[in-house]
């Protein structure tokens, strides 16, 4: 080898060593980059994860207290259902009794009308037998209304 080719060689060599340096300093500095930008995208998704949890931790706390209103809302529902029903009952009964009490009423003022009407009839004078006949009434109850009537009369 020539004494001008080791010069040559050795030039090319630095000159290879500067480029691959050069190169690989630029791949590095893009490297860095890239790693910077990895940093604050995971910087970024901690975050966001810090908040989710935050988030979550909330809904699970409002969750938990819809939970318990719901479990009082039931309780307090149940409760006065309970009482709706015994309240029911209670009118149910209470108009039963109102039923009877009614049924029985109307029935004594079908009887009352008879006595009423033989009273009038014993104001217009009208004897037992006329009576009898009118108001369909037994003949000791038109003989006890008659001295009724007369005792009423002469009190008068």
């Amino acid at each position: 080898m020539s004494l001008l080719a080791v010069p040559i060689i050795a030039v090319l060599a630095l000159f290879l060593v500067v480029l691959s340096s050069t190169v690989f300093f630029i791949y590095l500095t893009k490297l860095k980059g890239k790693l910077s930008m990895l940093e604050i995208k995971m910087q970024s998704a901690v975050l966001f994860v810090d908040e989710l949890q935050s988030l979550n931790n909330k809904l699970q706390q409002e969750f938990e207290l819809m939970a318990s209103n719901s479990e009082q809302f039931s309780i307090e529902n149940s409760q006065v259902s309970k009482q709706l029903e015994h309240s029911i009952k209670k009118l149910q009964q209470q108009a039963i009794e109102q039923q009877q009490l009614l049924s029985q009423w109307q029935e004594s003022q079908g009887q009352n009308k008879f006595y009423n009407r033989a009273f009038k009839l014993a104001a217009k004078g009208a004897n037992i037998e006329e009576i009898i006949s009118e108001c369909e009434l037994p003949r000791a109850e038109v003989e006890m209304l008659l001295s009724v009537y007369q005792q009423r009369a002469r009190s008068q």
